[in-house]
């Protein structure tokens, strides 16, 4: 029942309004008390001033009043309503998976996407630098031509994290970019794969133009692209694509398309997505605005205006440069869930996820490589132990060849760590302690193969540290490079089976036993010479 009907209702029978629910009754006790306590004053001078009044015309007055009182009852009902109703979303709001990036995390964000990127060919195909921004432009145009409907461009993964961390010495490897469409058909698959290609091979003819070859999209793909990935998964409402462009340092650019994707990321400090089309519109205007304002100097050049002419177009042209250049907000979505926990968790070097029966087989290998870099397990309702087993149940599930586990973990190796032979050796040694204690699906001869593969490749780059070691070391016992933490002893078997704690306390032979080892070495040489010529 509306208010306006609460109110007529309490004026015809009170005992009427006994029979309404509490807050109708309540707008409509209300709204007679005003009229009662205000509206007989009024009525009383107003009969002052007319003498008279008819029946018929009270009432009518009174009824105006009534109307009044009701309306201003359900308008202030409505802000309240209002007012919680923006109170809940405030609260919302700060559990919220949207953020808007700051002013220094868009200047990062800027700085990534303009720094070139060096994509390397196999054979004699050359070297192309690529600039992020001017390449996803590009790739953006292509797409618009070709009728391929991109939702929206994302970053992804490390290097979003970096954008956003307050930790200095944070590292990412590859630049992962989403770019959200429609993969219903494998021909739109197709056509993707070719336009990249076809801007892959503008980016060569660029680079050397002396060359005018025309290279088919099949041959830039076996030259430039890493791997390709296509999933298609009815059952799990998976359907996404992955082309990955080579880089030898391990700095790939992975281009990834996604139609449906069930499970977007492993841990929280990887689950950021920033908008990057606000961002790649403000540097379109600024190329037009460039081309434009060159087009016009040129313009003024050719027909030498006058200086207070040309001064006025300066001050103009300025005015507009710095409208021009404000950069955009940028939006960034949490797909953890609530920004805020996902950015301490980032900020405190925090592992934490949810769901972990359903990350692929590679969470195993994530895991490991941020233990190495100082992360920790963060307790939300999963313990660290019953983590470690769902994850190394899942790597075995999911690459269950030995030939298979070799594979991934060491493209796994190449590129996360180049070539930091010091940091693959301690990821290896971390890798191994957490399968050696959290593997409960296998039989023991399964497991032992793989502990097997790991010691041989810790024992291999083990014994590439030493050798280093040892010839960075001059006569006088200084060294020529940069020391390299390397255990006293060469029993892979015992550093293994030792906690973490024990093993991470790893120490250089010190300098002062090797000199010493040195000088009695000289001194046996002495001696016998001495011998010799007596």
């Amino acid at each position: 029942m509306s208010s306006t009907d609460d109110s007529y209702s309490m004026t015809s029978s009170l005992s009427s309004s006994l029979d309404q629910t509490p807050l109708s009754s309540l707008s409509a006790a209300s709204s007679y008390a005003s009229l009662v306590n205000c509206d007989e004053t009024n009525f009383v001078h107003s009969e002052s001033q007319h003498h008279y009044q008819p029946a018929q015309q009270q009432a009518q007055y009174f009824e105006k009043k009534m109307k009044k009182d009701s309306k201003y009852h359900s308008a202030s009902e409505s802000t309240n309503s209002t007012n919680k109703s923006n109170n809940g979303s405030n609260n919302t709001n700060k559990r919220s998976c949207f953020s808007t990036l700051q002013n220094r995390h868009v200047n990062k964000l800027c700085s990534l996407l303009e720094n070139p990127i060096e994509i390397h060919g196999q054979g004699n195909f050359p070297t192309l630098n690529i600039v992020s921004k001017d390449f996803l432009i590009e790739l953006r145009q292509a797409f618009h031509v070709n009728q391929i409907d991109i939702k929206d461009v994302r970053l992804n993964g490390g290097a979003a994290s970096y954008v956003l961390t307050h930790d200095k010495s944070f590292s990412y490897s590859d630049i992962d970019f989403i770019f959200r469409c429609d993969l219903s058909s494998e021909s739109t698959w197709t056509q993707i794969k070719t336009t990249v290609c076809e801007c892959l091979a503008r980016h060569i003819s660029s680079t050397n133009s002396s060359t005018q070859l025309s290279f088919s999209p099949i041959i830039i793909q076996a030259a430039y692209v890493e791997k390709v990935v296509r999933v298609s998964n009815p059952s799990t409402n998976d359907s996404w694509a992955l082309m990955s462009l080579c880089n030898v340092n391990g700095q790939n650019i992975e281009l990834k398309f996604v139609d449906r994707l069930k499970r977007q990321f492993q841990f929280s400090v990887d689950s950021f997505q920033i908008l990057l089309d606000p961002l790649l519109d403000h540097y379109e205007q600024i190329s037009k605005y460039q081309q434009t304002s060159n087009k016009k100097q040129l313009y003024y050049n050719q027909y030498n205006y006058h200086s207070k002419q040309s001064y006025d177009h300066r001050s103009s042209k300025n005015n507009r440069y710095s409208s021009i250049h404000r950069l955009p907000s940028i939006s960034v979505e949490c797909v953890y869930g609530s920004f805020e926990s996902a950015l301490t968790h980032l900020n405190r070097r925090l592992i934490a996820t949810t769901s972990p029966e359903r990350i692929c087989g590679g969470g195993l290998l994530k895991y490991c490589l941020l233990l190495t870099r100082g992360y920790r397990p963060y307790d939300n309702g999963i313990a660290s132990w019953q983590l470690e087993k769902l994850m190394c149940s899942r790597f075995f599930i999911d690459y269950a060849d030995i030939s298979e586990q070799e594979y991934k973990l060491l493209a796994f190796l190449s590129s996360h760590f180049s070539n930091n032979d010091s940091a693959k050796y301690r990821y290896l040694l971390q890798l191994r302690l957490i399968i050696e204690r959290s593997t409960v699906c296998l039989m023991a001869h399964e497991r032992n193969l793989t502990l097997t593969l790991i010691t041989q490749l810790a024992t291999d780059y083990y014994y590439r540290l030493y050798d280093e070691y040892n010839n960075n070391y001059n006569l006088n016992g200084e060294t020529t490079t940069a020391e390299v933490t390397v255990p006293n002893s060469i029993t892979i078997d015992v550093i293994y089976h030792n906690e973490w704690d024990e093993w991470k306390t790893l120490h250089t032979p010190a300098k002062k036993s090797i000199q010493s080892q040195q000088e009695q070495e000289k001194q046996q040489q002495e001696q016998q010479q001495q011998q010799q010529d007596n």
